[in-house]
């Protein structure tokens, strides 16, 4: 008996260590099958056109932790100041294959019948876009816009926010003068005096604020919250083609979208990094973003209210195009199912 007793204790830690060795086994070979899945298939390069902000967070994560060479992509990045000129350049230049761009400029090129899809979404924010006054204009509330000169990116996100924002107080457009301006300009238009106020997103607004200094400005906030989706388009042609790319492409990012959920602080400073903004100004903004590759019901519905107010913007000539046509959902069902939720 005492035999058997003192074997016992042995036998059960042989059978938990061989349990663990097994569960560690299976693991390391489900991450080893993973990768060589993704590098197994032929090498693809990719042209993107993006956005330089927070919001392509998961592409800034998978370059910097190589989960683009994890499914065999070379990702070569164009770097635009704004998704309206990300966009617009893909348009006019076939060799650009995939675009980042706020739901603004997919409204305006929509009406034109552009030949390009979203084929997912890849963050969303509340309370990115923001006005900025300078005092010294004689602005401290919103009522004092009137008459002043805004500039803003025409047919970005916040020109669309501009009207919003007039709207909430009684008055519209053509109660101040709409300068279009370069997101990337409106900084120093703001600084030469130029510009009275400007309506932009982050980072912009934050770098004018430290620019000129916060006790010359006033910042006016949305009294409302303000969804802003932000989309990975391609050009019809080549996510037909090639849906398979854009499959391999979205892998990475929501292994991207994983490493931050998980690691949020690395995650800040690589995107503070890659963006060439301090760290402090990114973990300012963080809690304002949700990073969430899908395809959400709810992005038709800003879609086609956004379409009715630009449609005043072609004095009423323009019918609200049926944005389902512009949404190729087959790449995310492949490798994010239970992200998809559209009613066709």
């Amino acid at each position: 008996m005492e035999s058997k007793n003192n074997n016992n204790p042995t036998d059960k830690s042989g059978v938990i260590l061989l349990y663990i060795s097994s569960v560690l086994f299976i693991s390391i070979l489900s991450s080893s099958c993973s990768t060589e899945q993704g590098q197994s298939k032929a090498p693809i390069n990719i042209t993107l056109a993006a956005e330089m902000s927070l919001l392509p967070a998961t592409v800034w994560v998978a370059e910097q932790k190589g989960f683009f060479k994890k499914y065999n992509i070379t990702l070569n990045v164009l770097e635009y100041d704004s998704g309206r000129n990300a966009l617009e350049s893909m348009l006019k230049d076939p060799s650009i294959n995939i675009s980042t761009v706020a739901q603004t400029p997919v409204v305006f090129n929509s009406f034109n019948n552009e030949p390009y899809v979203i084929f997912a979404t890849m963050a969303y924010s509340l309370d990115d876009t923001k006005l900025l006054a300078r005092k010294d204009h004689g602005i401290e509330k919103p009522e004092d816009l009137k008459g002043k000169k805004i500039g803003a990116t025409v047919r970005s996100t916040g020109h669309y926010f501009l009207e919003g924002f007039l709207n909430h107080y009684n008055y519209n457009l053509q109660d101040i003068t709409l300068i279009d301006v370069n997101a990337s300009q409106l900084k120093s238009k703001l600084e030469s005096g130029e510009l009275d106020a400007i309506t932009s997103w982050e980072p912009h607004i934050s770098n004018a604020e430290k620019s000129l200094g916060k006790e010359k400005l006033t910042l006016l906030i949305s009294p409302t919250p303000f969804r802003k989706d932000f989309f990975f388009t391609a050009h019809k042609d080549y996510a037909k083609k090639h849906s398979d790319r854009l499959e391999r492409f979205l892998s990475a990012l929501i292994d991207a979208e994983d490493y931050i959920s998980e690691n949020p602080e690395d995650a800040q400073i690589i995107i503070s990094q890659r963006l060439g903004v301090k760290l402090d100004l990114i973990k300012k903004i963080w809690k304002s973003f949700t990073f969430d590759v899908s395809l959400e019901q709810s992005i038709l519905v800003n879609l086609e209210n956004e379409a009715l107010w630009a449609t005043a913007f072609f004095k009423n000539t323009k019918t609200v195009p049926n944005y389902l046509d512009f949404i190729d959902i087959k790449p995310l069902s492949k490798v994010k199912p239970h992200s998809v939720n559209l009613i066709y």
